[in-house]
């Protein structure tokens, strides 16, 4: 493999070896041939790269038509997955792009997503994948609710430029009704926690629209449940704002571990569930390590200064834990 090859390539060779289809395995080959640097050095690289885009090629003009099917599913990746979906134009490819960083493509006309695409958003020490899903629409293929079923969390994007919000999102709302995506009843199957973003807080009377929203959304959610926040891409901001609502949605805590004697390693949290305790932190290093863990010993910076603490202890966001087997 060549030296000095780009972060973004062995992303998208990630995404090339987890994909199911021959048009996603085409779509990330060409992806990996745009950012692989050109140079001597990487000459052989793109050979292998063409080589490959070209048998792909021959192999579908074989398949007939008529038996071609197009499955999207992204492995979940770094701390959480949270799809990002909402009706054309509102802005998700440009959100997800600010957020990752991710190839996606933008226009100033609707439907430009053709299919997802997947990139990871840094938050303070930890990874979160995003999924940019395309527009909303009827007579969506069965893929994209799984795309949002599978998901850890649910990204709605609405745009604040529209005098038609409402109406718009109420047809979104019975498209997901159709497709079976439960945003709003707890108690009930395929619930999905939703964050409900306004986009293009910079446009003309965005603030009335978005306060508009506010008042609608209540008639599905009670406040309490209510995850709702309004940005601007174009501007940045509030993005620092969504990007912790994000975090928080997944309900995950990140802990640390502190070999005995030694300053914490700060680098590479453990991610839990909320409400995991010390036991579940053990197994989330090894199952054989869990079996002979005796006690521990916790930081927390408020209460507990390294004292021990049984194994079924609740542990919080940035707990540090000292193992003892």
């Amino acid at each position: 493999m060549p030296a000095n090859l780009p972060p973004q390539y062995f992303e998208v060779e990630e995404k090339y070896r987890q994909a199911k289809t021959i048009e996603e395995k085409l779509y990330y080959l060409k992806e990996m041939l745009a950012v692989v640097p050109k140079h001597k050095g990487t000459e052989k690289l793109q050979k292998e790269i063409k080589t490959k885009i070209s048998k792909l090629r021959k192999e579908l003009s074989k398949k007939p038509k008529i038996s071609r099917q197009v499955w999207y599913h992204f492995e979940k990746q770094g701390a959480g997955q949270i799809a990002v979906f909402g009706s054309p134009n509102s802005g998700k490819s440009s959100l997800v792009k600010l957020l990752t960083n991710a190839n996606t493509e933008i226009a100033d006309y609707p439907f430009t997503t053709k299919i997802p695409i997947t990139g990871m958003m840094r938050y303070e020490n930890i990874q979160i994948q995003l999924i940019d899903c395309p527009p909303l629409k009827e007579g969506l293929s069965p893929w994209y609710f799984h795309l949002l079923r599978s998901a850890d969390a649910l990204l709605y994007l609405f745009d604040l430029s529209q005098d038609s919000l409402l109406d718009e999102t109420e047809e979104n709302f019975k498209i997901l009704e159709e497709g079976r995506i439960n945003i709003f009843k707890k108690d009930e199957p395929n619930y999905k926690k939703t964050i409900f973003c306004g986009n293009k807080l910079d446009w003309e009377n965005s603030e009335l629209r978005f306060s508009l929203f506010l008042e609608f959304i209540k008639n599905y959610l009670p406040m309490d449940d209510l995850k709702i926040v309004s940005i601007s891409v174009k501007e940045k901001r509030n993005i620092e704002d969504l990007k912790r609502v994000l975090f928080e949605s997944l309900e995950i805590i990140r802990v640390y571990t502190k070999p005995p004697g030694k300053e914490p390693e700060l680098e590479e949290p453990i991610i839990l569930k909320k409400n995991s305790n010390v036991l579940d932190a053990a197994k989330a290093l090894h199952k054989d390590f869990a079996r002979n863990l005796k006690y521990a010993r916790l930081w927390d910076n408020k209460n507990f200064f390294g004292q021990r603490v049984e194994k079924n202890h609740i542990l919080k966001d940035g707990d540090i834990i000292e193992f003892h087997i």
